[in-house]
């Protein structure tokens, strides 16, 4: 058995030129908890492209000439388990979410050890391409919807993104609801996207006043519920975007902006966060372990047929870059994949 595999790494932070395929150390089991799997696909996501970028995750220790692999879900095939490991046994197709960071390498690499604990059975309907288009949004989305948002039968909600990876689950959730959704889009094609995924209004943000058609459609002053999956400069728009005794949800690290208090106090808002990467940089083990039971009920709603993911594109090691280009630009729809 070769004692190398194939990956994606990068030594230092910066554009997608950092990127680099190279032969590396093959991980191994350590601990009597642990999974081997070898990876098959794994999802490139906006959090991707951020720490490569921003070196957020970057070990400055250089001395140790150990590469930082993105990638913070994945899918395939367990290959050996420790003698802990319970509810998992070698053959298994799994998903998961960890890693992607220095310390604990990600997925864009032909193996990686996880926790069994943390490891689950992926949507037996879909293969492995198609599963890790949803691990990272699917469970985002749900802590935005379902945790966080409290949404009801009936209410209006608005969807920042609604075509992004976030948006087109979460509109398929709120489905699942009764919610009337509107989304905001910046093309027809994507607003295609988002109507054909359950959405009742899209809003071409770049045309058209959104808070405006908000009022028309909603008959309200703004949504009962925003979902802001952009982020930054469009968290201080959503405060506007917001109905009176409204919730807002943002999922993007963004500024707080100023005014944005006020006009919450005002507005008697319910102004909220997603943060999936907590429990797994906390080390807690109690929400991770919550975590692996919402993606079970998310592979049961896939293979029940209330839940699909959109792919815009299939990529290589080699085209990560690219993608990661891409996917800050605004330029896809639904989700981009890694098939190693």
């Amino acid at each position: 058995m070769s004692e190398t595999m194939r990956a994606l790494v990068m030594y230092e932070p910066g554009g997608p030129e950092v990127l680099q395929v190279r032969d590396v150390a093959k991980p191994r089991i350590k601990r009597q908890s642990d999974v081997l799997v070898r990876v098959v696909a794994a999802g490139v996501n906006p959090a991707d492209w951020q720490n490569r970028k921003s070196g957020q995750r970057h070990d400055p220790n250089a001395e140790t000439g150990s590469p930082t692999i993105l990638g913070i879900d994945g899918v395939g095939v367990v290959e050996e388990i420790g003698d802990a490991v319970e509810g998992i046994k070698v053959g298994d197709e799994v998903w998961y979410i960890d890693g992607g960071y220095p310390g604990n390498p990600g997925s864009y690499a032909e193996y990686k050890v996880v926790h069994g604990a943390y490891v689950s059975k992926k949507p037996t309907s879909l293969d492995f391409v198609q599963a890790s288009a949803l691990p990272v949004v699917g469970l985002t989305a749900w802590e935005a919807v379902f945790d966080k948002g409290k949404v009801v039968s009936g209410d209006h909600v608005l969807v920042h993104g609604g075509a992004g990876g976030l948006g087109h689950v979460a509109i398929q959730y709120l489905s699942t609801i009764g919610a009337r959704t509107a989304t905001t889009v910046s093309t027809d094609v994507k607003a295609e996207s988002a109507l054909g995924m359950g959405a009742e209004l899209a809003i071409r943000y770049r045309s058209q006043d959104v808070n405006k058609e908000l009022k028309v459609w909603s008959g309200k002053d703004g949504a009962d519920v925003v979902f802001d999956f952009v982020g930054h400069d469009n968290f201080a728009r959503s405060f506007e975007h917001a109905a009176p005794y409204g919730r807002l949800v943002n999922t993007v690290v963004s500024d707080w902006p100023k005014g944005s208090n006020a006009m919450a106090e005002w507005k008697n808002l319910d102004v909220s966060f997603v943060n999936i990467g907590l429990p797994q940089i906390a080390r807690d083990h109690r929400n991770r372990l919550r975590q692996v039971k919402v993606l079970d009920e998310i592979a049961d709603m896939v293979d029940r047929g209330a839940l699909r993911a959109h792919i815009d594109r299939v990529v290589s090691f080699e085209g990560v870059g690219d993608a990661h280009r891409a996917l800050e630009a605004g330029e896809t729809i639904g989700r981009v994949v890694l098939h190693i």
